[in-house]
């Protein structure tokens, strides 16, 4: 049934999805009509490849957090504690951490979860993404290659972002500005490669316009009629970011949703705490993205 509702959604769709979304059904179809997905030799050497440079961008992020908070403008990676340079061999994401048990080598200081935790985590994101990727990125040639690498960029970007309004409350308007460029990058790949430049229609213009107004224009007028009680100033920029990934208004509606819906629940599980608007819509972005060819199906 679910494999006749993909075919149906591919050649009746009428024109309503964009080729990204078609190109996503159709990988999906093709994964699902033998019963069974097929994994072959070069997807799981993609996969490998993929987790070794996200745990590299995982420990990068750990460490550039905690450097922008603490001001450290050291070149290289030392103890907190007793200041030791960590060599190159102590610096390998997960194998390192292992060996050493979680303890500087010189000092026996822990380093705690954080580091390991942030390298696995973002492995695991990379490979997902590569699985989940919406637009068929290992199908589309080199463009939708590039495409898919300007994406796993910014993530590099939003996981800052994610990782230091969860701790402080704050967004550094240095990745604040970094995602919003590679986000802008994004949709411009994404009209020459996916959309085509002709056949860039009217509709798609004015739902990119939808988006631009629900997520930044919303939040916007919040952060200013509010004066940051309601939404940080940074906020509005996470949610430009976000509008111009997407580019429709549809998605940027279930976006807004989810990311409230979930900060509903989390008010209510934990009511003294005060919760940080970035993650939630940073969650409910990645939620949206990954699952925008199933939601297109819906209207």
């Amino acid at each position: 049934m679910y494999i006749d509702w993909i075919l149906n959604q591919v050649q009746n769709d009428g024109g309503k999805m964009d080729r990204s979304n078609q190109l996503w059904i159709a990988r999906t179809s093709r994964a699902m009509t033998g019963g069974a997905c097929i994994i072959d030799s070069m997807q799981i050497v993609i996969s490998v490849v993929l987790f070794i440079l996200g745990s590299i961008m995982g420990s990068f992020v750990c460490c550039q957090v905690w450097r922008m908070r603490k001001g450290d403008k050291s070149r290289w990676s030392h103890c907190n504690r007793c200041g030791k340079r960590i060599a190159w061999y102590d610096n390998v994401p997960v194998v390192s951490w292992l060996v050493l048990r979680g303890k500087c080598r010189k000092c026996g200081k822990k380093i705690g979860w954080a580091e390991i935790l942030s390298e696995v985590v973002m492995g695991l994101v990379f490979v997902g993404v590569w699985w989940l990727w919406p637009t068929a990125a290992n199908d589309g040639g080199a463009g939708m290659v590039v495409l898919l690498a300007v994406f796993l960029v910014m993530l590099v970007g939003v996981a800052v972002l994610f990782i230091y309004d969860m701790k402080w409350g704050e967004l550094p308007v240095g990745y604040l500005t970094f995602c919003v460029i590679c986000a802008t990058l994004y949709l411009s790949l994404r009209i020459w490669w996916v959309f085509g430049v002709s056949q860039f229609s009217w509709g798609t213009i004015w739902s990119l316009a939808g988006a631009l107004l629900i997520l930044p224009g919303l939040y916007f007028v919040l952060y200013r009629i509010s004066r940051e009680k309601w939404v940080g100033s940074g906020d509005w920029l996470v949610a430009l970011m976000v509008a111009l990934v997407l580019a429709d208004w549809w998605l940027a509606l279930v976006c807004v949703f989810v990311a409230n819906l979930l900060g509903s629940v989390m008010g209510l599980v934990g009511k003294k705490r005060k919760l940080a608007f970035g993650p939630l819509l940073i969650v409910g972005f990645l939620v949206v993205f990954f699952a925008q060819g199933w939601l297109a199906g819906l209207i």
